[in-house]
């Protein structure tokens, strides 16, 4: 959960500016209903309050509700009870996403980008639309007979809402700094400038009306698929936010492809289309950046590896090298361009060649072998003192499928264990 900043009068009253703000923005695309709309910014704000600040800021999405609500069609009970359900849906939203979603760090990993959309965007978004459409009907204020639609268009607002707002609001509230190379900024101006065009190209009411209709929308997903690969899920939010901006201006001037016969349905055509792609464009910048920290943590994982002074040395169940790191090169004296493939047997002296099959009959029971001191040979043919331990790989479902050995030169502590043995043998000869 976000960090708890109480209910500070400053934190409460700067919540319920922005959210009055956003609200009477939102408020201005309903036409199904003064107090429905398929455009809902607050709901993102919402949500990311409530999942970077904590839970204890409700005073001010609350305030920020009862306000922008106020001045709408309704009574005090109406409101009150609008706004009840609007943050109780955000708390709701935040609750979930943290117990099951990784928090504010949701934009991750795929599989928690799909569980924000399950729960945040889709789940909890039921919340207010069944608190406000009820309170209104009952009080008058919309007819029974247009529940089903004002429900709708109330509901998939908020849900766009969560998903194209309130991605934007966590990733950069988290990560705000830019840290771009020269040619990143170049890149980036780029790739905004093309977003522009693209979403003007859509729905900028230039190409003709068969080609709007049936092809341009998909036109932004190159768009988004180029901005989730070279930066990530932070910059395809923010480019999320720019389009879906530039298409509700579209459509409501009558250009683009969700033009209908009424404004409401074409918003609620165009606001299904947007949270399809925000989808689709914020679960593969998470895939991205998850294979990214991947690879990054193998390389830095590998290069703990090769800078031991450990041999540390991968095989495979019949006793092929499959990894050989500079400690192996300094103890046994073979370069990894001559090991590798070759069977591990070779440094094993005739003697002890019995040792390996006991070896892997151990780690085939799935046990640990650790500390076995035993003698291996270098590939000058000097015998060396060594320390083994020894672990089986396994793969995801626990079958195993290599061993992983870590061998330590101890010549020198047998060397000298060896000294002090000879001198306190001189010494009780000489007590003698």
């Amino acid at each position: 959960m976000g960090v708890q900043l109480g209910t500070s009068p400053v934190v409460v009253l700067g919540l319920a500016a922005v959210y009055v703000l956003a609200g009477k923005l939102g408020l201005l695309l309903a036409f199904v209903n003064a107090s429905t709309t398929a455009v809902w910014p607050p709901t993102g704000i919402a949500l990311a309050a409530f999942l970077l600040l904590g839970y204890r800021v409700w005073p001010g999405i609350f305030l920020g509700a009862f306000l922008v609500n106020l001045t709408m069609a309704g009574s005090i009970v109406t409101t009150l009870v609008i706004a009840t359900g609007n943050t109780l849906e955000g708390l709701a939203g935040a609750y979930l996403v943290n117990r099951f979603a990784h928090g504010a760090q949701a934009f991750d990993r795929p599989l928690d980008v799909f569980k924000f959309v399950a729960l945040a965007a889709l789940a909890s978004t039921t919340i207010s639309p069944f608190f406000g459409v009820i309170s209104l009907a009952l009080g008058g204020y919309a007819n029974w007979a247009e529940y089903g639609r004002i429900w709708l268009t109330w509901w998939l607002g908020d849900a766009a809402s969560a998903l194209i707002v309130a991605p934007v609001l966590l990733l950069w509230g988290q990560n705000p700094h830019v840290r771009w190379t020269p040619a990143q900024a170049s890149e980036a101006g780029l790739m905004l400038a093309t977003t522009v065009l693209v979403g003007l190209a859509i729905w900028g009411g230039a190409p003709p009306a068969i080609i709007k209709t049936y092809l341009f929308p998909f036109l932004c997903i190159p768009v988004l698929v180029w901005i989730a690969f070279r930066f990530g899920p932070r910059e395809t939010a923010a480019a999320m936010l720019l389009l879906s901006g530039i298409a509700i201006w579209g459509t409501l001037s009558g250009f683009g492809p969700f033009v209908r016969a009424t404004q409401n349905e074409s918003l609620l055509l165009l606001q299904f289309f947007m949270g399809v792609a925000a989808l689709t464009a914020l679960t593969l910048a998470a895939s991205v950046s998850e294979q990214r920290q991947a690879e990054a943590t193998r390389a830095y994982l590998a290069d703990i590896v090769d800078s031991s002074d450990d041999a540390i040395i991968g095989k495979t169940l019949e006793g092929t090298v499959a990894s050989w790191n500079r400690g192996a090169e300094r103890i046994f004296g073979y370069t990894a361009e001559e090991f590798l493939g070759q069977p591990i047997t070779v440094l094993i002296p005739p003697d002890r060649l019995d040792e390996e099959p006991k070896i892997i009959e151990r780690l085939r029971r799935g046990e640990r072998i650790e500390h076995f001191e035993t003698v291996r040979r270098r590939k000058d043919g000097q015998e060396v003192d060594v320390s083994l331990t020894i672990s089986p790989i396994q793969d995801a479902a626990g079958k195993i499928i290599g061993i992983s050995k870590i061998v330590r030169d101890i010549s020198e502590r047998e060397r000298a264990k060896e000294e002090l043995e000879r001198l306190v043998r001189d010494l009780t000869d000489a007590l003698a």
